[in-house]
């Protein structure tokens, strides 16, 4: 990035050294750029400001009389971590400041300082540093396209992208996969005599209770309205019911109402991912014509 590149007015910077010189000539310089310069002598100094104020850069030398650079970096550090911190050092000390690159800086500077060069360099930290908030920022959002927005559990988007994935994955190693349909019995009904407000409040209580009865490992997703589906990844239909029945009894005492599931499992069913949801689909429907509150397996019977 050229030393021209135009910096927006409130980037702060709080350049510590105790050489009186170098400090003035590191505020002349950089107040005629633009940026907005505080300076302190001592770490202790330093400190104190930093916590009644917020700066994007803090510069420091590595040797100062009351406190270390790196003890100045390290509690900056602890303060406000994505605070961009520029080392200065002086001859022999590269070895220290490659230490706190290690610690978190984002880069050093060695003496005497070019001035053209300290520039360059706080150019291409707050370049960086602002790829990388986008980064961040498109990675939420991405994330987010993929969840859904009451419970948090994942949507459908991401059911058929994921699914798709681990059918393939566990057909290539040769490994059980079971997938569970659950619904809620009369959402409709409990929306009606308890209104919306309460249908959502149940949603994500039954949410939170497949979070705890799950692991990790296991994807949790809401397929749409009071319907979710839940991938057991390396499982067994014998395993996937026990979880699924702890899942079942939980509702019931925790929440006052039942779900039926139906569950599928590959390679027994199928091997296609789009008809191991349609076959615990129709493995859940089954159980909700004929009592409810169950878990019920799905066979070709079901089918016919």
């Amino acid at each position: 990035m050229a030393a021209n590149t135009i910096i927006p007015t409130n980037i702060k910077v709080l350049v510590v050294d105790d050489d009186k010189d170098i400090t003035s000539l590191i505020y002349d310089y950089l107040d005629q750029k633009g940026f907005n310069v505080s300076t302190a002598a001592r770490g202790g100094i330093a400190l104190e400001l930093f916590k009644k104020d917020i700066y994007n850069i803090v510069i420091i030398d590595l040797y100062m009389p009351d406190m270390s650079g790196t003890e100045v970096l390290k509690e900056i550090k602890r303060i406000k971590p994505d605070t961009e911190i520029l080392m200065i050092t002086g001859f022999g000390t590269i070895k220290d400041a490659v230490e706190c690159i290690k610690l978190g800086a984002a880069d050093f500077i060695t003496k005497p300082i070019m001035l053209d060069h300290l520039h360059m360099t706080i150019n291409r930290i707050i370049e960086d540093a602002r790829l990388r908030e986008e980064a961040e920022l498109a990675s939420y959002y991405k994330q987010l396209s993929h969840l859904d927005g009451l419970t948090g559990l994942y949507n459908f988007r991401h059911l058929t992208a994921s699914l798709k994935k681990e059918v393939e994955r566990h057909l290539r190693y040769s490994h059980p996969l079971t997938i569970a349909m659950v619904d809620i019995d009369n959402f409709k009904g409990y929306n009606d005599s308890k209104g919306h407000e309460k249908g959502n409040e149940l949603l994500v209580r039954l949410a939170h209770i497949f979070r705890h009865n799950t692991r990790n490992c296991d994807v949790l997703v809401r397929y749409g309205g009071e319907e979710f589906v839940i991938i057991f990844p390396e499982t067994s239909l014998e395993e996937a019911e026990v979880v699924t029945k702890r899942i079942l009894e939980a509702v019931k005492v925790s929440l006052g109402v039942s779900v039926t599931i139906g569950l599928t499992s590959l390679p027994k069913d199928t091997t296609d991912y789009k008809e191991l949801i349609a076959l615990s689909d129709k493995a859940m429907y089954w159980g909700k014509t004929h009592g409810k509150n169950q878990i019920v397996v799905y066979d070709e019977m079901i089918s016919t």
